[in-house]
């Protein structure tokens, strides 16, 4: 930075004396356009000195770097929204076993991710209560989660 200033100045104070020596009239113009590719070429001599080839290093690093980020804001959506949605089917479950009497001490439901719909969907529900038929039936019916991935910590249903 410090020679880029410096080369500036210099140009600059070559271009005074040259224009202060110079006789008026045609020659002192040319002195004028000569001075001004000059100064000129002083101003734009960083942009000279870029080496094209670690530019395209930096640039496909930076890219890299960029697809990394996005990627992963992608999976920590996907684990949010995946969170959500067992959450808000832990509800459900509960709201269906107040509904029907059920005394429930916990509620855990798993879900795993559809590739073709794009769409987190229940698997597996873990119950802390007494195996009650009704309410696996619903669970059933309602979530999509059959008998066989359900577990109750009471009875085996």
């Amino acid at each position: 930075m410090k020679d880029w200033i410096m080369g500036i100045v210099a140009a600059s104070v070559l271009r005074s004396i040259a224009m202060a020596l110079t006789p008026p009239g045609r020659v002192r113009s040319v002195t004028g356009l000569v001075c001004a590719v000059v100064c000129a070429l002083a101003l734009v001599s960083p942009v000279l000195e870029i080496d094209l080839d670690d530019l395209a290093v930096g640039l496909a690093e930076y890219e890299q770097m960029a697809e990394e980020v996005v990627s992963q804001s992608e999976e920590e959506t996907k684990m949010l929204n995946r969170a959500y949605i067992e959450e808000e089917y832990e509800a459900y479950i509960l709201d269906k076993a107040a509904e029907t009497g059920v005394a429930i001490e916990t509620v855990s439901v798993t879900a795993r991710w559809d590739d073709e719909a794009m769409v987190w969907y229940p698997w597996q529900a873990v119950l802390g209560a007494a195996y009650d038929g009704t309410l696996s039936q619903t669970i059933e019916a309602q979530l999509g989660i059959p008998a066989e991935r359900q577990e109750w910590s009471g009875d085996e249903g």
